[in-house]
Parts: C-alpha cells; structure tokens; sequence
C-alpha cells in the first residue's frame, strides 16, 4: 500500500509539474501569439496530470487481458536490482506529514465554503422573475442555448458579481443599481464561465491543492488557472464585438472594481466578474487585441497542445519507473515464490528461483545482468516465459 501511495503521488506531481513548466515556456517564447484560450487549456492540461495517474490504466487493461492457460500472472516473481530504495520508516514519516497537511487543507476549504454559503444565504434575495434583470437573464440564457436553469440573486453587500453553485447555479449581483448595458455584459460574462464548466474547473483545482498541498508550483497553477480563465472568458464575450463595445466592456470592469468594498475568497468557489487579484492593465490590454487565430496558429496551438500531452504521458511513465521502492517491500518480493496456476485451477509452487520466471517485460531488462537477460531471452523462445507487450 505504501510503495502504491508513494508511486502515484510522485509520479502525478512530476507529471504536473513537467507539463505546468513547459506551458509557461511556450507561453513566454509565442509571446502574444497564442490566444488566452489555448493559455487555459494548456494550464487545464497540467491540472489533468496532477489528478489523473494514467500509467495505471496500461495496467487496468492487463488485469482483465486474458491469461494463458497454464500461468497466472497476477503472482509473478520479479527479481529486482539496482532499484534506488528507501527505508519503510522513512516513507511512513513522510505519508503521516502528508496525511496531516491533507487534512488541514481540507478543513480549511470546508469551512471557507460554508462560511462564504452562509454569508451568501444570509445577505441574499432572489430577483423576482418578472424583474427587468431576470428578463435579461432568460434572454441572454436563450441566445447562448443554456438548458440548465440559472437562478439570479441580489446580494446586500457590494461585491464583485459573481457565478457560484455546482448542483444549482446561480449569479449573485451587488443590491447598487448597474446600467442594462453593463449588466448585459455582466450576465453574459457569467453565463459563459458556466458553458465552459469552469465551476467544476476550480473544484478540480481545491482537490489538485489538497492533494499536492507540499508542492509550490501547484499555487501557481492554481493562480494561472483563476487568471487564464478570466482571460478565455472575456475573450469569448468580446470576441464579435466592436473596438468601441470592448472599450465599453473595459470600463464596466473598471466600473465593478470601483463600486465593490467587499472582497471575498468565491474565486475559489465561485467565479467573479472582477477581481483585482489579477493584473487589471494586461486584462484590458488583451480584450482589446483579441482577434480570430489563423489556420496556421490554430495548426501550431494543437500541435503543441499534442506535445504537451505526450510530454506529460512520457513524464508521467518516467517518474512511475524511477520511483523509489520501498525496502521493505523488495525483500518480500525477492522472498516471494513463483506460483504456477494449471488448466484445472491447482495451483503448485515453482522450486527455484530466477529459472522458474512467469512472465517480463521488455522494460524489465536493466533489473538482470546480461547474462540472465540472454537466459530469459532463450526462455521466452522457448515458450517457457511469458513476454508481457
């Protein structure tokens, strides 16, 4: 259990942390060149390998693969040398010291949410539906084809707009009085974080948090991930509007800032209009340079999204490979026998040791010198070892 917890925390977080590092290299090199849209993906991408350990689906596969006749493979005896290992009580220090740091980023997050609920349910009011807001609010949820039912609330405090709720989405709008242009602009903005499922984005990233909480380049992430959202977001809003209706969309943002005084952590929960967590120039800056990408930067934007992935699946394989064993658990495993399964279900223990192999693969060659690779290779001929694909 140990050696697996170790092998999948340190491969997810190298995976992650190979493809976080690589996006901001090819962010820094295209300059302007890419759109906010593929920045975000790409951060989304390392947000995938920091949660996702797919080296263990290869071998999901070969559980259920059929097994030959005469062997079992879920018993096989592997010799293994020249493995860098560390001690049990050390590995067993380090899982109590993350276990600790889990639970107390976990509290944490529990508690913030239902403090930020409470304060929600306390100083808010749902708009009625026969109001001018929530008529805004059907229309725009028509034209953008939103099935899901969206409900519109005021709040008594002034704060930024924001989108909160999974299970029941709702928009949250300050009591003040703000222009129909600009609340247009507002809802529209809301909605699309919705369509682009970015609530679930940023649960994603609290449970990346929790998980990778020792590792600093997960809050870089989680900072990369609140600013590129924000910045795909405002690119999808402004993308068929004019140069003077992104101007106009600029000062609403300006707008929100100036007539909010209560700041609050819903970007962890919840996304908001505006926030002044981000740089606020570069923001407006963007939004008035967004243009459609041509062919060529839509080929180059894939083909390097493609190679990030590879990246991260080779880096993800790499790191499962090097992962320190636990002492412990060699010496059992050296201590093991090999079992052979016959067609009728007995089941007989192999005398001997390395002649008496079930099955390797080819990856396997570096833990036998060259001279038992050579044996197990006239083995595997003459069908007395199994070779794994």
């Amino acid at each position: 259990m140990m050696n697996e917890w170790l092998r999948i925390l340190v491969t997810l977080s190298v995976a992650g942390s190979i493809v976080l590092s690589l996006s901001f290299l090819i962010t820094y090199v295209t300059k302007e060149l890419l759109t906010a849209k593929w920045n975000y993906w790409s951060r989304k991408l390392s947000l995938f390998f920091f949660l996702v350990p797919i080296f263990v689906f290869p071998e999901l596969l070969f559980i259920f693969r059929k097994t030959n006749n005469d062997i079992a493979f879920g018993n096989q005896f592997v010799v293994l040398k020249n493995t860098l290992t560390v001690s049990l009580a050390a590995v067993q220090i380090l899982f109590a010291i993350w276990i600790a740091g889990v639970i107390v980023k976990s509290v944490w997050a529990f508690y913030s949410y239902q403090r930020l609920n409470k304060q929600i349910k306390v100083s808010s009011f749902l708009v009625p539906a026969e109001s001018e807001v929530h008529q805004l609010l059907t229309k725009n949820m028509d034209r953008m084809n939103c099935s899901t039912d969206i409900e519109i609330m005021y709040n008594r405090f002034n704060i930024s707009p924001i989108l909160i709720g999974i299970l029941k989405p709702t928009i949250v709008l300050p009591m003040y009085k703000i222009p129909n242009d600009e609340l247009e602009m507002v809802i529209k903005h809301e909605l699309i974080h919705f369509k682009k499922k970015d609530l679930w984005i940023r649960r994603f990233m609290l449970i990346a948090t929790i998980i990778h909480w020792y590792n600093p380049l997960i809050y870089l992430l989680k900072k990369e991930v609140l600013m590129w959202s924000e910045l795909s977001c405002d690119e999808d809003v402004v993308m068929k509007m004019s140069h003077v209706e992104r101007k106009k969309y600029g000062e609403t943002i300006l707008n929100m800032i100036e007539r909010s005084n209560e700041q609050s952590n819903s970007f962890i929960f919840g996304t908001t209009f505006s926030t002044e967590q981000m740089n606020l120039k570069r923001r407006l800056m963007k939004m008035l340079k967004v243009k459609k990408m041509s062919k060529p930067v839509i080929v180059l934007s894939s083909v390097a999204l493609l190679a990030l992935a590879s990246i991260g699946v080779g880096g993800a394989a790499l790191a499962q490979k090097n992962t320190p064993s636990i002492l412990g658990d060699i010496i059992q495993e050296e201590n093991k026998v090999a079992t052979l399964v016959s067609s009728n279900g007995e089941k007989e223990e192999a005398k001997g040791g390395f002649s008496e192999l079930i099955s390797v693969k080819m990856s396997d060659e570096s833990k036998f010198t060259k001279d038992e690779w050579q044996k197990v290779l006239k083995q595997i001929e003459k069908g007395e070892v199994h070779l794994e694909e």
